[in-house]
């Protein structure tokens, strides 16, 4: 085929800001600006703010109403809500701070919640409840960007808890305003990693498309799949995930002089012998989520070789020692605790990730970008210094990204 001229003199440019080497028809070319830029930021929470202990006393009178219900559950259930390191959760659903069943919207009006809403229950309420969430976090980040909605020429989605077709993408395009000419991609069921799978799949959207306004959009709402099971290990996943969304805008250049840091380089491992210390699966009455103890002692043992691969992979060509930033995603305190001890980390050096966890919970995928929000905002990385991202889930997998000013 011809080379398309118009399309290299586009890439090409007439300055180098950053440059790949890059091979068209055959022929190596230097690209220019050959990076990609995140330049806005969104994020959206349902109305429903219940403190983490008005919930464990909520998920104690419904473990107590089933026949099993061991009997040390309500001091186990209200000294994790304590240790937590989580003091408000978001939910879509209104019966959480409730404290008198026969008042409930969603669950049936008995503190045994049966007969327990069946999948087909809560993927109506995800229908409606998601797409609400992600067009405020879309809207958002779009505002925060200085774009237009119908500049957006891509869609990267990612969510694990609902599914629907035509999908959240569709409705959200409508709702938008979008051209109805952009490209989508679901990233579906991959859990909490998948918020950076997204910010991956927009880069390398950019970096093949000089031209493109990518889209990420992250929404979940894991309160749906709440199981009303009285053993000791669905406390632990019932007392940790929320609800919310995020978004992110991503294109060469933004133009502005504020800060839009820059894709450095992205990176992926997952451990195949780990592959039953974290599960989701969908069963007949909502997803069911299995997490076991170990999770935080083997990201402690890997993190310190990921992140340096991780690094020295990356166009910064950083140690662990420049990295100016840290957005993790707060998977549970152990796991931010593990990965603040194994990396050497200074004292205030997870401050969004612990701060995110406080206010919101474990958001599942939107919640890396919920830390990453807060830390440009909020704690400010060092001048001239690289981030790191990093985002954990069910493989066990591990993903990181480097973002640079």
């Amino acid at each position: 085929m011809p080379a398309d001229t118009e399309g290299i003199n586009r890439v090409i440019g007439t300055k180098t800001l950053s440059a790949d080497r890059r091979t068209l028809d055959g022929v190596s070319i230097e690209t220019t600006e050959a990076t990609t830029r995140l330049v806005g930021l969104g994020t959206a929470v349902p109305p429903y703010r219940c403190a983490q202990t008005d919930i464990a006393a909520f998920m104690t009178r419904v473990a107590e109403a089933q026949p099993d219900c061991p009997p040390q559950f309500a001091r186990y259930a209200q000294y994790l809500a304590r240790t937590s390191a989580i003091d408000h959760r978001h939910t879509v659903i209104a019966d959480y701070a409730k404290t008198d069943p026969q008042s409930f919207e969603f669950f049936p009006q008995n503190w045994a919640l049966a007969p327990s809403p069946t999948t087909a229950d809560r993927m109506a309420v995800y229908r409606k409840e998601s797409v609400r969430l992600a067009e405020a976090a879309a809207r958002a980040a779009l505002r925060d960007a200085e774009v237009p909605a119908e500049a957006v020429t891509h869609i990267v989605l990612s969510t694990c808890t609902g599914f629907f077709a035509p999908g959240p993408d569709v409705v959200l395009m409508d709702r938008l305003g979008l051209s109805p000419s952009v490209q989508r991609s679901i990233l579906g069921f991959m859990g909490c990693f998948a918020g950076l799978n997204g910010l991956r799949a927009a880069d390398h959207i950019v970096r093949a498309e000089p031209d493109a306004v990518v889209l990420q959009v992250a929404v979940e709402l894991c309160s749906l799949h709440f199981q009303t099971r009285a053993d000791l290990k669905t406390l632990v996943s019932n007392l940790l995930f929320s609800d919310g969304a995020a978004a992110a805008v991503y294109r060469r250049s933004d133009g502005r002089e504020r800060r839009a840091p820059r894709i450095a380089g992205t990176a992926s491992s997952v451990a195949f012998d780990t592959r039953d210390e974290m599960g989701w699966v969908i069963g007949d009455h909502g997803f069911e989520m299995t997490l076991a103890d170990s999770v935080p002692r083997h990201l402690r043992s890997e993190a310190p070789r990921f992140v340096r691969s991780l690094l020295g992979s990356s166009t910064a060509r950083a140690t662990l020692a420049d990295v100016g930033g840290w957005a993790v995603h707060p998977g549970g305190k152990k796991i931010l605790d593990g990965i603040h001890e194994a990396l050497g980390l200074e004292p205030q050096a997870l401050d969004a990730s612990v701060g995110v966890l406080r206010d919101f919970g474990n958001m599942s995928s939107a919640t890396v970008l919920f830390v990453l929000q807060r830390l440009f905002r909020e704690h400010e990385p060092a001048s001239r210094r690289p981030t790191v991202a990093l985002s954990f889930g069910p493989g066990l997998t591990m993903e990181g990204a480097v973002l640079v000013p």
